[in-house]
């Protein structure tokens, strides 16, 4: 997965040769957005065989670049409260869940990153648990799942649940982000969720 590229000179190539220019910032490859933020785009994935349904219903733009996208679970016509998620050329990061503000906000995604980037998290949970980690991407690739084929950057999840102060249990999860998408697959232990479709707002 994580890849070495050598690129080799050879000096006599290189031998009466000006320095070349700089590239205006103009002219720079952008970061892309590993999230849609489009108002009403639409994510179906099929959850342990199950089909679960979200829909970005707000979308609002952030001072320091960026914007926070609300998403809610649609069921059965009915919408409630899923995540609120920042998303931006910086990466992704978690801000509420299910209609509670993060005390530490969760970073599921930084960028731009190389391969073997690793960012440490703590989130508390309800009662006396709470989960801590790292979490690592090990490079970008193709990814199958029903709704395509799309080209994302992979990140492994390694999860420890503390309660009162003991570690109690230990997880991997692997997740992959798709430009202008979001999530399109994660897996773990006896747990796969893939997506099933995609419809992108308008908004």
């Amino acid at each position: 997965m994580m890849r070495l590229i050598v690129v080799l000179f050879a000096p006599v190539a290189l031998i009466g040769l000006a320095p070349a220019a700089p590239v205006p910032k103009h002219l720079m490859p952008k970061e892309p957005l590993y999230h849609a933020v489009q108002k009403g785009t639409r994510w179906v994935y099929t959850d342990n065989g199950m089909d679960c349904e979200f829909e970005a219903t707000d979308v609002k733009p952030l001072a320091r670049g960026g914007w926070t996208v609300t998403v809610e679970c649609v069921r059965d016509g009915a919408k409630s409260p899923y995540q609120k998620i920042e998303v931006s050329p910086r990466g992704l990061v978690v801000i509420e869940a299910r209609g509670i503000s993060a005390e530490n906000p969760l970073c599921l995604l930084q960028r731009p990153a190389e391969p073997n980037a690793e960012w440490s998290y703590r989130r508390d949970n309800p009662g006396a648990t709470y989960s801590r980690g790292a979490m690592m991407v090990t490079g970008t690739e193709d990814v199958k799942v029903p709704a395509g084929v799309f080209r994302a950057v992979r990140v492994v999840h390694e999860v420890t649940v503390v309660w009162n102060d003991k570690p109690i249990q230990q997880l991997r999860v692997t997740t992959w982000y798709a430009p202008d998408v979001g999530l399109v697959k994660a897996t773990g232990e006896g747990y796969k969720s893939e997506l099933k479709s995609f419809t992108p707002g308008k908004g």
